[in-house]
């Protein structure tokens, strides 16, 4: 990449990677030797994002919000507040019915 990768999460399927830059998301499909840019995200300096383990949706920060969309429409399906700083780690459930993070703040 030209710039900085901030973060960068794969899909379970191997065929699909998120990747947060300073002034986007953008999710790329995995092929061969090569990375095809598929949707750019407007979520600027997102520090953490992951996918669920089904690989239907992927989560990513934003501040001290957490957006979530659907794998394969990029979907806004929920945004999710509750932390007072910046979020800094994602996990999904084994089945991914419960998405926890964790803040600067010290909130889980």
């Amino acid at each position: 990449f030209n710039e900085e990768a901030l973060s960068v999460a794969l899909h379970p399927s191997g065929f699909h990677v998120i990747v947060g830059f300073s002034d986007k998301l953008r999710l790329m499909n995995l092929l061969m030797e090569d990375l095809k840019p598929f949707k750019d995200i407007p979520i600027k300096a997102c520090r953490e994002c992951r996918f669920s383990n089904g690989g239907q949706y992927f989560a990513a920060t934003n501040q001290n919000q957490i957006q979530v969309y659907k794998t394969y429409t990029c979907e806004q399906v929920a945004v999710l507040r509750g932390h007072n700083n910046k979020v800094r780690s994602l996990s999904w459930t084994q089945d991914d019915a419960t998405l926890v993070s964790a803040g600067m703040d010290g909130a889980v």
